[in-house]
């Protein structure tokens, strides 16, 4: 191959290319490197004399940098031979060209550690290679702590098929619009919303790349702002409005009010496990405001905007709630039509099943088998229809008594209970009612048309001496009673205000003096469930914690948070 023809080719690959014989005389040059020296010819030149490089210094480095006229290149060369003569190649590149794949990897770098979003690509082995600045911020972790590692090893999943990189990888179907958290700093999760995108290049998978924005502190605020709310809500500084939500819901986060650190730190709870996808268990007295707490789970998640649905299982006939859950096709029995199931209707949203210790056991084990196979069959129906519903399930009673009267499967419990809210009854937060009477005396202020702005003094007392069995919905019920009974100008309530009938459930309890014996409260019980049923698990799979949260059926992530705040840990107490 002549001169010319070889440096056409090579030329196609760099800029500028130089062919230097043995003595280091210029043989041959492209237009590109004669251009940069337009003014003097420099073929038949020393390469010395013209760059004012050494061709032994280039041939030593892996490239140098020249400089010329204010421009900078970088300069590469190699020794070859040809018929046992050596000839050197030089390759010239500006350092601004971005033909050169150096400064194009510089130039993608630096876009790539500016952008605000969070980025992770992992090789076709696995292997971290690109984790950006912003990833380092939404996830607190140094990129040199997770830079060429497996991906299953850096982020702790234990085994390779739990990556969802290594499952983009194989499938070559990227994940859209994922919520997740990856990581936990501090027992804190860090949420965050991503794409996930396999790369392929004639046909071959090379690698797996996820972009991720920040959720963690937009929830942060979100928090503070719905706390915020509240605070002006019970302060009367907040207008109440009726809400109209399309989603199926009307209360959020902003329409719990309490002002004790019990109801604060309930409020907390319920908005981690509002991050998390599992099924949850909310228990409750009646009136404790279960449907609160479920529908501001819902609209404070990754999925506000789909459907939330809500059925008291209490209030359906037995022989209807199977056909109303799943669905039933025409002539599956008298007089049946064709009809979509809960299940199916709340779409990608959420279920929420009230009163679940009232459905029958019969139909408990129906829908255990739902959860767990996450699939439905409508009544009279041979085909299987799949759901990807979050289920948040309800009970009113304490779930260890059903479980031992037979009125609750402890296996439908053990499914439903992935994570469990438990909510205090208002006789254990009465800090809380205070800030109650306050608000029910604003909202019936304004439906009413009336100036109630206190208590008497007996009234008060009575109020904040009450047990209030009903809890929160007693007492609304109550203050309505009084101010429907309170005269126009009238601005304070008086016990003279109360009906008959609640003053002889009120007042003849004798609550200012009665103190009640107090057990093991069902908080504290269901703390000793849920940790025996982890610790259960954690043994029968040798302390595996993937394994052991497939058979709980939760995700890894929400397990090591549920250990963390149950403090369990592989010590010679549990093995």
């Amino acid at each position: 191959m002549d001169l010319k023809t070889l440096g056409s080719v090579l030329s196609d690959f760099v800029h500028g290319v130089v062919i230097l014989d043995g003595n280091g005389i210029i043989v041959w040059a492209n237009d590109y490197v004669k251009g940069i020296f337009s003014e003097q010819e420099i073929i038949k030149k020393k390469f010395n004399d013209i760059f004012r490089v050494s061709v032994l210094d280039i041939l030593k480095s892996t490239s140098i940098n020249m400089t010329y006229t204010e421009h900078c290149y970088i300069v590469k060369g190699r020794r070859v031979y040809e018929k046992g003569l050596p000839m050197d190649m030089i390759f010239i590149e500006s350092i601004q060209s971005f033909k050169n794949k150096d400064v194009k990897i510089h130039c993608l770098q630096s876009i790539i550690n500016s952008i605000d979003d969070g980025i992770i690509m992992s090789d076709y082995e696995g292997k971290v290679v690109i984790y950006n600045k912003a990833m380092e911020k939404i996830e607190g972790v140094k990129a040199k702590d997770m830079l060429n590692k497996y991906i299953w090893d850096a982020y702790k999943y234990g085994i390779e098929n739990e990556s969802e990189h290594r499952k983009v990888f194989h499938s070559r179907k990227p994940i859209i619009k994922a919520y997740k958290a990856h990581v936990y700093n501090n027992n804190i999760p860090k949420y965050e919303s991503y794409n996930t995108y396999p790369i392929i290049k004639e046909g071959e998978g090379v690698g797996v790349f996820s972009i991720s924005k920040n959720e963690t502190e937009l929830k942060s605020l979100l928090s503070e702002t719905v706390e915020l709310k509240r605070k002006y809500i019970q302060k009367g500084l907040y207008r109440i409005s009726e809400k109209s939500m399309t989603n199926g819901t009307t209360f959020t986060f902003s329409d719990v009010v309490g002002c004790s650190e019990t109801t604060s730190n309930l409020i907390k709870e319920a908005q981690t496990i509002a991050l998390l996808e599992n099924n949850v268990l909310i228990v409750g007295d009646t009136g404790t405001g279960k449907e609160v707490f479920a529908q501001s789970i819902h609209n404070f998640g990754s999925k506000s905007e789909e459907q939330f649905i809500g059925i008291n299982c209490a209030a359906i006939p037995e022989n209807l709630l199977e056909s109303i859950l799943f669905g039933a096709v025409k002539g599956a029995y008298t007089g049946a039509i064709d009809r979509t199931g809960l299940f199916q209707e709340a779409g990608d949203g959420t279920l929420f099943l009230d009163e679940l210790n009232s459905m029958p056991v019969s139909m408990q084990t129906k829908l255990l088998r739902v959860l767990q196979e996450r699939k439905v069959r409508k009544v009279g129906d041979v085909n299987n229809i799949p759901i990807n519903c979050r289920v948040i399930c309800a009970i009113n009673e304490d779930p260890l008594q059903l479980i031992k009267a037979g009125r609750l499967r402890q296996d439908l419990f053990y499914r439903i209970a992935g994570l469990i809210l438990y909510i205090p009854p208002l006789r254990d937060r009465r800090e809380d009612i205070s800030e109650l009477y306050k608000f029910f005396i604003t909202k019936y202020n304004r439906l009413m048309n009336r100036n109630i702005t206190a208590l008497s003094e007996e009234l008060k007392k009575v109020i904040l001496s009450y047990d209030w069995p009903g809890n929160v919905r007693e007492l609304e019920h109550t203050i309505e009673n009084l101010m429907v009974r309170a005269k126009e100008n009238q601005t304070e309530l008086t016990l003279s205000d109360m009906p008959t009938y609640l003053s002889k459930v009120i007042l003849s309890s004798n609550a200012i003096e009665r103190k009640r014996p107090r057990t093991e409260s069902l908080t504290e019980t269901l703390r000793d469930i849920e940790k025996k049923l982890i610790i259960e698990s954690l043994k029968n799979n040798n302390w595996n914690i993937s394994k052991a949260s497939k058979s709980l059926g939760i995700i890894r992530q929400s397990l090591i948070y549920r250990m963390k705040k149950l403090e369990i840990e592989k010590t010679d107490q549990y093995v």
